[in-house]
């Protein structure tokens, strides 16, 4: 699968001009896989109680943790549906 994740955690950038829709349409379902374990991490019911704050570093960190399972996620258990998203659209001519 091609790294196409954004700047904050790729300083090269992303080349939008060399993916194809299989490897666009992975990078899409793993992008909101991470956003769903990120804002889960966020949500009350999974907060522990800490005496000393998160820090910026341990968020970014995690985050970044939740980008790479999201990947892994993505390759190995949510082939069907990204066999459908790049179903979804007509054949290239």
């Amino acid at each position: 699968m091609a790294n196409v994740i954004g700047p904050a955690f790729n300083v090269s950038g992303i080349n939008y001009n060399k993916i194809g829709l299989r490897e666009a349409s992975e990078a899409f379902v793993s992008n909101i896989f991470a956003k769903i374990l990120n804002s889960a991490q966020d949500d009350e019911l999974f907060k522990e109680d800490k005496l000393i704050p998160e820090s910026n570093a341990e968020k970014w960190i995690k985050e970044w943790i939740n980008v790479e399972y999201a990947n892994l996620l993505t390759q190995q258990s949510l082939k069907p549906l990204v066999n459908q998203i790049v179903n979804s659209f007509p054949p290239e001519r």
